[in-house]
C-alpha cells in the first residue's frame, strides 16, 4: 500500500537538486523523489493491465494508456532536473495533469471490465496518494503573492 511519506521543505530556492540538498533531504536523483516511486509503481500496474487479456487486444487504447503513465514520471524527472523554481513547478503540472488523465484512463478499464471494482480503488488510492505527494513536493516552489 502506498504511503504519502513526504518530507516538506521549506526552503526558497531555485530548482528541485537544490533545494532537495539545503533542507537535508540528500535527494540526488529523481528515482528517489517519493512522488516518482508512486508513479513508477502506477506505470508498472498499467503496464500489467496492458499485457492480459482482454486489455491486450486492445493496441490503441494501451497505447494511449501506457504513454499516459509514462508521463508523469517523465515530467516528474524533466522538472527535477530543472535549476528555476517556475520551471520545476511547471513541469510538476504537467505530471498532475497526466495523472488527471491516468484517473480517467482507471475509469475506462473499470467500464470496460479490463480491472474489477477492488482494483480500481487501489489504483485511485494509489493516483491520489501520487498527487498528494507532487503536491506537497512543489509546494515550496510556488511563489506566494502578497
Amino acid at each position: 500500500r502506498a504511503t504519502c511519506d513526504v518530507r516538506r521543505a521549506t526552503c526558497d530556492v531555485r530548482g528541485g537538486i537544490d533545494c532537495a540538498s539545503r533542507v537535508g533531504m540528500g535527494v540526488k536523483t529523481f528515482r528517489e523523489l517519493r512522488c516518482w516511486q508512486l508513479a513508477h509503481e502506477l506505470r508498472l500496474e498499467v503496464l500489467a493491465i496492458c499485457a492480459r487479456e482482454p486489455a491486450s487486444r486492445h493496441f490503441s487504447f494501451c497505447n494511449s494508456f501506457q504513454d499516459t503513465a509514462s508521463s508523469i514520471c517523465r515530467n516528474l524527472a524533466e522538472g527535477f532536473s530543472r535549476f528555476n523554481s517556475a520551471e520545476t513547478v511547471q513541469f510538476f503540472r504537467y505530471a498532475l495533469a497526466s495523472l488527471a488523465e491516468l484517473q480517467d484512463h482507471f475509469l475506462d478499464c473499470l467500464a470496460r471490465d479490463f480491472i474489477d471494482s477492488a482494483q480500481y480503488d487501489r489504483l485511485h488510492d494509489l493516483s491520489e496518494h501520487t498527487k498528494a505527494s507532487v503536491l506537497n513536493f512543489i509546494k515550496p516552489h510556488i511563489k506566494r503573492r502578497p
